[in-house]
């Protein structure tokens, strides 16, 4: 019997469960062919059940090229989307893409990696291409910081602080004079603390020695922040769904102009795979752009209720199943809607890990 061809879903971020089950639908929607690899780190049940395979990867970066070269021989292997680790597999592109694969790290060099991930260059090279972006002061050191805080106060602008590099909004505060002493304290969530507060623990963090990370000081905008995932090929846009965050309430939307500079900024960045752009509206009402994530976003799940499937439609394009013409068929689906987030319990599946010398572990 003719093996089938693989898909392989390589470590993600919160959302790898929910593209590996988007790709399962597309999957049998379409009755089409193929098989669904996924790895993690660690064993995470819940997540590598939604694949037909399921391997632990090596933490170790100097074992991983041999332990991918075992997958791929095993299941014919043809496609891999990077996930998490999309830099490191951009360094090793030449070597993985011998192996006979396609590689989607979400960029095509390096230097669009170093771009995105620091905020404080992304956001002054964006600016430079004539794109609208937030402005930002970088700062590593209390009195920079401090600084940073008395000119957006003296423009009568509201500052807030992140560092430069990270991920899920870690590390944000709004810096608020009206806000109380303990507000910080009794609130964590609101993401809101008195500059003094703030500064006071950077000074005593200097005094003991700690280094403050890079961070960026800027004004913060209104909003809504809009949220677009796309599916993007060599800097073309196939693909995208923009989410308009409004509280807990986000609206599924496909056309804007935050969803319009969201896509430029991707075809500026010459993106490649399963992205993300976020955009957030300054005080005139415009978008400006906040960051690129060279990665699938942890919301990417919910644009699956507007009709239209970015992760099945990665795999299937990436598969060679569909075409321009076929890809046009899916987009018509999109619908526009409002979506919430709901939280639910199930039991934990049992680990199906698959071991690489048993060739007898197919679903």
């Amino acid at each position: 019997m003719v093996c089938q061809p693989a898909i392989w879903f390589m470590e993600g971020v919160s959302s790898q469960k929910d593209i590996l089950a988007a790709v399962q639908q597309i999957r049998a929607a379409g009755d089409h062919a193929f098989r669904i690899i996924a790895s993690h780190r660690t064993d995470r049940p819940e997540i590598l059940s939604e694949a037909d395979y399921a391997y632990l990867e090596p933490a170790k970066s100097d074992e991983l090229l041999a332990f991918m070269k075992r997958v791929i021989e095993k299941h014919q292997v043809k496609a891999i989307h990077a996930g998490k680790r999309g830099m490191l597999l951009e360094k090793m592109r030449a070597p993985i893409e011998a192996l006979g694969v396609r590689l989607s790290t979400g960029a095509n060099s390096l230097d669009t990696f170093e771009l995105a991930d620091n905020k404080a260059r992304f956001s002054e090279e964006m600016a430079a291409r004539g794109f609208a972006s937030v402005p930002s002061v970088q700062a590593s050191r209390t009195a920079e910081v401090s600084d940073a805080i008395v000119q957006l106060e003296a423009a009568q602008q509201l500052p807030c602080i992140k560092p430069v590099t990270g991920i899920y909004g870690m590390g944000f505060w709004i810096l608020k004079r009206s806000a109380s002493q303990l507000q910080a304290l009794n609130n964590p969530d609101a993401r809101i603390i008195h500059p003094d507060i703030f500064l006071t623990a950077l000074t005593g963090a200097e005094t003991a020695g700690e280094t403050l990370p890079p961070q960026i000081v800027m004004p913060f905008l209104p909003g809504p922040e809009h949220s677009v995932d796309m599916l993007v090929e060599q800097g073309r846009v196939i693909a995208a769904v923009a989410r308009s965050k409004n509280g807990s309430v986000q609206s599924l939307e496909n056309q804007g102009s935050a969803y319009q500079l969201a896509v430029a900024c991707a075809e500026a960045l010459g993106a490649d795979g399963l992205i993300n752009v976020q955009t957030r509206n300054d005080h005139h009402g415009e978008p400006v752009l906040l960051e690129a994530n060279l990665r699938p976003s942890g919301g990417i799940g919910y644009t699956l209720h507007s009709g239209i499937n970015l992760a099945g439609l990665f795999a299937l394009r990436q598969l060679g199943l569909i075409n321009d013409d076929d890809t046009a068929a899916h987009l018509a689906n999109f619908s526009p809607l409002k979506v919430i987030s709901t939280h639910g319990v199930k039991p934990l599946p049992v680990s199906g890990l698959s071991a690489l010398d048993d060739v007898s572990t197919q679903k």
